[in-house]
């Protein structure tokens, strides 16, 4: 949880103000007692003096206090003005001992005021729950200069430790977005005048970690000129390969004017100010870290915070030479660890006030880090394919999220239900741009329907079908010059007295017509069960049977070899009849045929050399077919494609308009140029004919959104099989095979293709706002592929699912972006 604790110096009082999250806040007034003034002016004497005196050799049991500027031989890396003078003998670490322990003292008994306290119980609880990030704010300067970071808030009421940051009173940009370095950290460090100094130990500290860091030095060199050593620290800086980490050791202070000075040469310096628009360069190009091993680095920290860097490290106070080596040794070695940049400064801080703090008292009250709020604290990535692997491993939440949705992948149900949606959704694509087929349907559905029971009793029993209306129907096609007729209907049962009338109409158009007849029939123990022979109404010499069983609104294909021998689909083999039929090559129906019709037919098709013949024999070997023959069940089954309208696919004729030559013209000719007449009854329901139609009151919801755009007319209330046949015998005719790809399939691959995404693009951008429109793009993006995909290439890519796997990555990464 991130808290903002801003507070304001206005004369003798300090205003108080805690803000958190959706613009909750507690504010307190609370005077600022002139000792504690009086006390801070007393340590920072002792402080200087004893930098400058106790560690240039002199002893220190003595020492005149003496507070002048440093010489060239001073080893602090500032250069602070006069501040006073004395010639009283004191002991100068003692003397700063004291005065630490009377201004922490006259300090944390200011903060234990009782006006604050709603504001230290608010942080304490909330570090119980979680850990808290404060960020503090403090003007004007004077205020800052105070040792805010030894303020244990969660101490009163037991709460864990409270992390402190600070951050400038203005923030008028973003911050930068980490990002992850495809290879070693890159750092930049620029090595300042080291007059009175010296950096041979950062170097060799830095040098220490070249394992982790790709470290660039640059620094002047005797003889160099100061101009040529600007340009080159300039241009450095805003190098296009960009920078991870700056780094600076040498001297600087505060300018209020300029934001600060660095000494990069004798008598040479330059100002934030100057290095603005290089440094705003650095972090378009993923500066994340700086870090001051200087003096006075306040102002600098502000203004490098108000451009838009996310972290930077500073030193509030002179530091001495000795003691900024063993800050940063300590605070390299934990970043080494791959810990964060925070922590390794409270780390570094710890360590000279625990184990070296005989030797530089009061060092640890000095470092400070300064984030933006939005900020995420820096670390140096763990490298190697372990650590790689980790990164791209989902987190726990992560991890049942995607489970979930995996395990909604393989659920049947809701595969039939995402399909549902995806085909609804391809059919409004379709419709919204116009990618229809330009083709006259192909197909012509005589359809015995509620209009043709009420104008022919016998058809009040439906169930079976009455033979003699049926002989009327394939006597009247016959004469419309229909040459390929199917009959949808299991005339499986005992002979009847119709049986003889409707014999005799088939023999009359095999004889008189050559017509192509194909009945349905059913499948069972690999054996088609269709017409009774008993019935004598068919012979397989001159005419044709196929099995209609097949899953809910998917296709058939012929997988046993050799092909349609024993047993063949009925759509299949009407679509081959009717490409036949267009040769002028043998077999061709015929009453006095001795032999079987139905393997001459398949030989002399796969003989032949017309291509759609080929490409429909030769279908079934496509890798996706070949795929699903092998996997089983209905992964990569083609589909009845519904997102093409009833219209396309097909033409509807009742039956009782044939019979009665109400027929105009067109719907004539319609009928003699059809490559198959399909002649069926919407509400048959004997299960005989097909058990996937057992359950006839369910209309595909694509099927329901063309009737309601007024793109198929003259239906039944019910969608009947003998429809589904008619886009079968479509999908063949036009080569038209539409294969879903399993969801299970893509939601896994979209789990490990979408890691690099989250780590590598996702996390570089530069808000969150930024962020959610890059996710709401990639899903939108991938819809409109996947609908062009569908119409292009006949793959069905599922959408609903895998861009949910997008969205699980995505999120927690959006997250960890700035706000806008």
């Amino acid at each position: 949880m991130v808290y903002q604790l801003k507070i304001q110096k206005v004369e003798r009082v300090c205003l108080f103000e805690l803000t958190w999250g959706r613009s909750q806040r507690l504010q307190a007034q609370v005077p600022f007692p002139a000792q504690l003034e009086t006390r801070y002016q007393q340590w920072q004497r002792a402080y200087l003096n004893f930098y400058r005196q106790a560690l240039r050799g002199r002893t220190a049991a003595t020492a005149s206090i003496e507070i002048t500027p440093p010489d060239e031989g001073s080893a602090l890396r500032g250069r602070p003005g006069v501040t006073g003078s004395a010639a009283t003998q004191v002991d100068w670490h003692q003397h700063l001992v004291d005065a630490e322990g009377q201004l922490l003292l006259e300090f944390h008994r200011w903060l234990q005021q009782g006006e604050l306290t709603d504001i230290r119980r608010t942080l304490s609880l909330a570090a119980k729950e979680a850990p808290v990030d404060l960020f503090l704010t403090c003007t004007p300067i004077e205020l800052a200069r105070l040792p805010w970071e030894t303020w244990e808030i969660g101490a009163e009421y037991g709460g864990a430790p409270i992390r402190m940051s600070r951050s400038p009173a203005n923030i008028p940009v973003t911050a930068t977005a980490p990002t992850a370095p495809s290879g070693k950290t890159r750092v930049l460090a620029i090595i300042g005048d080291e007059t009175g100094l010296d950096f041979s130990g950062d170097r060799a500290a830095l040098q220490a970690l070249e394992r982790l860091l790709n470290i660039t030095f640059i620094g002047w060199t005797p003889g160099q000129d100061a101009a040529a050593l600007r340009t080159a620290i300039c241009q450095a800086i805003a190098d296009p390969q960009g920078w991870d980490v700056l780094f600076f050791a040498g001297h600087s202070n505060e300018a209020d004017a300029v934001a600060g000075h660095l000494s990069i040469a004798p008598n040479t310096a330059l100002s934030i100010y100057e290095l603005q628009p290089y440094l705003q360069t650095a972090q378009e190009h993923g500066l994340q870290f700086a870090l001051f091993n200087s003096c006075s680095g306040i102002t600098i920290a502000d203004a490098l915070i108000e451009l838009g860097l996310s972290q930077v490290a500073i030193m509030r106070e002179p530091i001495h030479n000795q003691v900024a080596h063993a800050f940063l040794l300590t605070f390299l070695q934990s970043l080494a660890h791959h810990e964060d940049a925070h922590s390794a400064l409270q780390a570094a801080s710890r360590s000279l006030k625990l184990e070296q703090h005989l030797t530089f008292p009061s060092a640890h009250l000095v470092p400070s880090l300064f984030r933006h709020p939005d900020s995420v604290p820096f670390h140096i990535p763990e490298r190697g394919w372990r650590q790689e692997l980790r990164r791209w491993l989902p987190g726990k939440q992560q991890a049942i999220a995607l489970s979930s949705v995996f395990l909604l992948s393989l659920i049947p149900g809701v595969q039939s239900a995402l399909l549902s949606g995806r085909l609804l959704g391809q059919a409004m694509y379709r419709n919204l741009t116009s990618q229809m087929p330009t083709a006259p349907p192909e197909v012509v559905l005589i359809q015995i329907d509620s209009d043709s029971r009420q104008v022919a009793p016998e058809l009040i029993d439906i169930s079976p079908i009455d033979q003699s209306y049926l002989a009327q129907v394939v006597d009247r096609l016959v004469e419309q010059e229909a040459d390929v007729i199917g009959v949808d209907y299991l005339l499986d049962l005992y002979p009847t007295e119709q049986s003889p009338i409707l014999a005799a109409t088939l023999r009359s158009a095999v004889s008189d017509a050559n017509t192509w007849l194909v009945f349905s029939a059913r499948l069972e123990n690999e054996q088609e069960q269709g017409v009774n022979p008993q019935a004598e109404i068919i012979d397989p010499a001159w005419a044709l049977e196929g099995y209609t069983n097949a899953p809910r609104w998917y296709m058939t294909l012929p997988w046993p070899e050799p092909i349609c021998q024993t047993t063949c689909p009925f759509g299949f083999l009407l679509a081959l009849t009717a490409q036949h039929e267009r040769t002028d090559a043998a077999p061709t129906p015929d009453l006095s045929r001795q032999t079987a019709l139905r393997p001459e037919l398949v030989q002399a098709a796969s003989a032949s050399s017309q291509a759609l013949i080929q490409t429909l024999i030769q279908r079934r070997l496509s890798l996706v077919t070949v795929l699903a023959s092998q996997v089983g069940g209905q992964s990569l089954r083609p589909i009845l494609d519904f997102s093409l309208p009833p219209d396309r696919v097909f033409q509807r004729v009742s039956a009782y308009e044939l019979l009665d030559g109400t027929l105009d013209d067109a719907e004539a000719g319609v009928i003699a140029n059809a490559s198959v007449v399909l002649v069926g009854s919407l509400l048959h329901t004997e299960d005989r004919v097909d058990q996937r139609w057992q359950e006839l009151t369910t209309t595909p919801v694509t099927i329901a959104y063309w009737r309601r755009w007024g793109r198929d007319t003259g239906y039944e209330p019910v969608f009947g099989g003998v429809e589904s046949l008619a886009y079968e015998v479509h999908h063949h005719l036009q080569s038209h095979l539409v294969t879903p790809v399993p969801t299970a399939w893509l939601v896994a691959l979209f789990a490990l293709a979408t890691p690099p995404l989250s780590l590598y693009g996702l996390s570089r951008l530069s808000s969150r706002q930024r962020g959610f429109y890059t996710l709401v793009g990639i899903s939108v993006g991938f819809g409109i592929v996947s609908l062009q995909a569908a119409v292009a290439t006949g793959l069905l890519i599922p959408w609903l699912l895998p861009v949910a796997v997008v969205w699980i990555y995505g999120l927690p990464a959006i997250r960890r972006l700035p706000k806008s």
